[in-house]
């Protein structure tokens, strides 16, 4: 499972990114995984499901230690059992991220660029952000307000958000280092940051922010 970035975002903020190479056989041998977590692992139908939940388990631990353990709440946003530290995960074709923050809200997302992104545009953005996508890097562009928008959502927390009328990503052009976005809903209503890297025809949105308990 070789790493293919690793970057210290700050005194608290970690991001982990990995090429899964491994069989499923072969990470089983790696994991440490629990009665719940084995049973859930060998309720999933796909083979591939099976080893993206088995990597995602490796990289934490390997991250974070062996009795870390992660479990999903009602809103299936994950959260570490044993541990202070917030955590966001993505993955996405042979990649798997985590993004750990301490007394740091965290959120990332990872996308394969396709240009099937074009025919489900108008789903997911406005027509003003659709007015702000610049035909040069259309594809990229594109992706960097879905990811920005799964990122919103996961830091909102719920999943029952509406992508059009309640997440907002402010104008910006592709090759920005960092651009903005809000969740706009009558019961929560914030602004973030993100920030994003591109590999191997990938793309990797990330957004962090202090927790206010702190």
């Amino acid at each position: 499972m070789p790493i293919c970035n690793q970057i210290q975002i700050n005194n608290f903020c970690r991001l982990i990114v990995w090429k899964t190479t491994e069989s499923l056989e072969e990470l089983l041998q790696i994991v440490n995984l629990t009665p719940g977590e084995t049973a859930k692992l060998n309720s999933f139908g796909s083979q591939s499901r099976k080893i993206e939940f088995a990597t995602t388990r490796c990289l934490l631990q390997l991250s974070l230690g062996e009795n870390i353990q992660i479990e999903n709440d009602e809103h299936g946003k994950p959260h570490l059992i044993n541990s202070d530290l917030n955590i966001s995960i993505s993955h996405t074709k042979s990649y798997v991220g985590i993004l750990i923050g301490d007394k740091h809200s965290v959120a990332l997302d990872m996308e394969y660029l396709s240009d099937r992104v074009n025919r489900i545009a108008s789903r997911f953005l406005s027509e003003a952000e659709l007015d702000n996508i610049e035909e040069e890097n259309k594809i990229l562009h594109l992706y960097q307000h879905w990811c920005a928008k799964e990122c919103l959502i996961k830091m909102y927390g719920k999943k029952d958000v509406h992508l059009i009328d309640e997440l907002k990503i402010d104008p910006f052009s592709p090759g920005d280092s960092t651009f903005s976005g809000q969740v706009c809903r009558a019961d929560f209503s914030e602004t973030y940051t993100f920030q994003y890297l591109q590999f191997d025809n990938h793309l990797l949105v990330y957004s962090i922010k202090k927790a206010n308990s702190y």
